[in-house]
């Protein structure tokens, strides 16, 4: 029958056993830790070695394929009108109604002889020269629209597009001629309040603040410039 240990016994085999790690156990912990530090630089490296565009570049991609494969929604029924146009060149309905699909496809430069062909055709046509003066104005080239609408006014001192769309060319001015505005918007709205365009000239002079007697017809129709066909 074997003897138990003393209490005093036990505590100090404990103690052995819980000793300093031997050679090879210390080896073991050192090359995990070395091998944990070489994994971490690895990741980072990585990380800093990526660009912007690796990381986002593809956010971007669809954004940059859809600009290069963009289709005008307008293209189809611009060459089916230029085929009419080649067939009847001296319609001026079908020269004009080409000429306003190119002008509302960002197309300015090939709408503009189609327009000076078209007020050649019809110098004192007011609709053909509004129209072009609009796509001037829309085409960024202020100077030209100014002049076709004040031709406009010349031939038809009451044309209501005239006043309210050279009204709009002076607000969009920089800096705005808001004066000047504010007579066509005036002219406009006095010529027939019961139109579309007669409410909205009413609600810009509204909108700054201008009474009803903000011009006068002599004063809208005055034309200082003078424009060519």
């Amino acid at each position: 029958m074997s003897k138990s240990r003393p209490p005093s016994q036990r505590r100090s085999s404990a103690r052995r056993n819980q000793g300093p790690l031997s050679g090879a156990t210390r080896a073991q912990v050192v090359f995990a830790i070395v091998s944990s530090l070489v994994i971490c630089a690895m990741i980072g490296g990585v990380f800093v070695s990526l660009s912007f565009g690796d990381v986002f570049g593809d956010l971007f991609a669809d954004d940059t394929a859809d600009r290069e494969n963009f289709v005008d929604p307008n293209s189809d029924i611009i060459s089916a009108q230029e085929t009419i146009v080649a067939e009847n060149p001296d319609n001026l309905e079908d020269l004009l109604l080409l000429a306003n699909l190119l002008g509302n496809s960002s197309r300015l430069g090939d709408a503009i002889p189609l327009y000076e062909r078209a007020l050649a055709m019809s110098p004192d046509d007011i609709e053909a020269r509004v129209s072009f003066a609009r796509a001037l104005a829309d085409g960024e080239m202020q100077a030209d629209a100014e002049l076709q609408f004040q031709r406009a006014l010349e031939l038809d001192a009451e044309s209501q597009p005239a006043h309210y769309y050279l009204a709009e060319l002076y607000m969009n001015w920089s800096p705005a001629r808001t004066d000047e505005a504010l007579i066509h918007y005036q002219r406009a709205a006095e010529i027939d309040s019961g139109t579309l365009i007669g409410e909205r000239s009413q609600t810009q002079l509204d909108t700054m603040g201008a009474g009803t007697s903000a011009a006068t017809p002599d004063s809208a129709g005055s034309t200082p410039v003078e424009a060519t066909p």
